[in-house]
């Protein structure tokens, strides 16, 4: 119950934060930093189906689901496919502590926005959000709060993606 209460409280307060929105912008056009400090452009996966996961390690629903993209990561390997959890509002050390106690190790990319700068960017009104994107960076797809990203719908969806050009 008091994570549920959490979640719907964090919720309401990033759609109060919330700006302008520029959600059309082409998706490539981003950088963010890995956990390493190094920056990563999005265009870098230009021609993949990219699910597009912005957390934090305060939000209960962010943290369930990780285990379920990882299982999804898992069985999408060979594919032009990626999942990028992007964390928001959190610096590079809070986050590594973060992976290091997690019983999952998680594979796919880690990135980071620790100023917040997505919520006004991309739209974003709570966590976690995921975006989905098409091969051609077109957005196919908003989900906001958690989801079992491995089951048997969610993995039928993605395939269908991979097979549209």
């Amino acid at each position: 119950m008091k994570s549920r209460l959490l979640a719907v409280c964090c919720l309401l307060l990033s759609c109060l934060c919330q700006t302008v929105t520029a959600q059309d912008k082409d998706i490539f056009s981003y950088s963010f930093q890995d956990i390493d400090g190094q920056p990563v452009a999005l265009e870098s996966y230009k021609g993949k189906v990219v699910v597009l996961n912005f957390w934090a390690t305060w939000c209960p629903p962010c943290i369930k689901e990780m285990p379920g993209m990882e299982r999804l990561r898992q069985s999408m390997l060979g594919e032009p496919f990626e999942i990028i959890a992007i964390n928001t509002g959190e610096t590079e050390g809070a986050v590594s502590a973060f992976l290091l106690e997690l019983d999952t190790e998680l594979k796919f990319p880690i990135l980071l926005d620790e100023q917040g700068l997505s919520f006004g960017a991309l739209g974003l009104r709570g966590l976690p959000t995921t975006l989905i994107y098409d091969r051609s960076g077109k957005k196919v797809e908003t989900v906001l709060g958690g989801r079992e990203w491995d089951s048997a719908d969610t993995l039928a969806k993605l395939q269908t993606l991979l097979k549209d050009k």
